[in-house]
């Protein structure tokens, strides 16, 4: 059953979740960001609004795309994004720095990418993954 925030009318999963009311927008995140890195999160953004029913959040803290749940966290940062997202599997090889299990069939995945020539086809299929990971 969904959850709506009465302060910022979020969708959530339940009274008790978790979350900041602090809704912002994207030029918020843009103005952290080198030329560089607005760049690439310009291609991120236009690769992910190719998938369908998808919902982007700007928060103080981060980005989330969602398709029910959140599947994505862009963190934004001067020089680099960071990226959040969850698979059924474990996929413990570089450049994914963290790897852990949240669940019995999910496994959250961290990565630092510092350039548009790092959004390459690999990491654009974790993306798709996980997009297809929480759409089930």
């Amino acid at each position: 059953m969904t959850y709506i925030c009465p302060n910022c009318k979020r969708k959530l999963s339940g009274p008790n979740q978790y979350h900041s009311c602090f809704i912002t927008d994207k030029e918020t995140h843009l103005q952290k960001m080198s030329p560089t890195i607005s760049e690439l999160f310009e291609a991120l953004l236009s690769y992910l609004i190719t998938f369908e029913k998808l919902e982007i959040i700007y928060l103080k803290t981060c980005v989330q795309c969602k398709t029910g749940a959140t599947f994505l966290s862009i963190y934004t940062k001067r020089n680099h994004l960071i990226l959040e997202f969850q698979l059924q599997r474990e996929e413990d090889q570089f450049p994914i720095y963290l790897c852990k299990r949240i669940s019995k069939n999910r496994v959250l995945h961290r990565i630092a990418v510092g350039g548009l020539s790092e959004f390459d086809q690999q990491l654009k299929n974790w993306l798709k993954e996980a997009y297809q990971t929480i759409r089930k």
